[in-house]
């Protein structure tokens, strides 16, 4: 068994917890992390042997266990805020939907800001000569920056999702990865490419990469559903 499948199992797990504890946020939950299933790949790519440690003369791939993370990191991060602090969700009024089916309005917009995270991690890379890693987390700022800028009243859900999310992220890692598995560990990331911050043998970037996540995926639902949070 891979070693990093036991972190994404317990995620997982916390994630089914999640889910049926809270019935109000089961349809943000899974659509959510179905979005983390679909970018993963794409993130990974981009990120690809620069981040992770891999065999020499061997092609980068990810296997279940990071497309398992994906999915309930996502998912978790989407709704954290929500569970842990017992808010609620309310439609907003008078909101005029440009494309007259509201499933295809708000999916076209959840395609766009997707596509604007990979391509400004993209542009990222290409411009400023960064690490992949560093790109992605560049990317997935920008990106809540602008739903923040765009619907101030979810600046508070943004912020603490994404705490949230990373100290999460850090002690499954740390209490089932880091402390079970240490000489694996120590390989497991490519830390010639990183910052060289490391948070209990956990790199910088990890944890940042999935305080960005909350960030962004926390509210990202409710600004296309366009909801309130109460």
């Amino acid at each position: 068994m891979p070693p990093f499948l036991l972190p994404s199992l317990v995620l997982f797990i916390i994630w089914l917890i999640l889910f049926f504890v809270s019935k109000e946020t089961r349809k943000e939950q899974v659509i959510m992390s179905i979005v983390g299933l679909v970018i993963t790949p794409a993130l990974l790519l981009i990120a690809g042997s620069s981040y992770h440690a891999v065999v020499p003369d061997l092609p980068f791939t990810f296997g279940i266990e990071d497309l398992l993370f994906g999915f309930s990191v996502f998912g978790i991060a989407a709704i954290i805020y929500h569970v842990l602090l017992g808010k609620h969700v309310h439609k907003i009024k008078g909101d005029r939907l440009r494309l007259k089916n509201p499933a295809a309005h708000w999916i076209a917009h959840l395609i766009l800001v997707l596509g604007s995270w990979i391509c400004l991690s993209l542009g990222a890379i290409a411009i400023f000569s960064i690490a992949p890693i560093q790109a992605m987390l560049f990317g997935g700022v920008m990106v809540g920056m602008y739903i923040i800028a765009s619907r101030n009243d979810l600046l508070v859900d943004a912020l603490l999702s994404g705490l949230m999310t990373a100290a999460l992220v850090f002690l499954v890692e740390q209490l089932f990865f880091i402390r079970l598995f240490p000489d694996i560990a120590t390989n497991y990331w490519e830390w010639t490419t990183l910052s060289k911050f490391i948070l209990g043998g956990i790199p910088l970037e990890e944890i940042l990469w999935a305080g960005v996540v909350g960030f962004t995926i926390g509210p990202m639902y409710e600004w296309l559903k366009r909801y309130s949070i109460k």
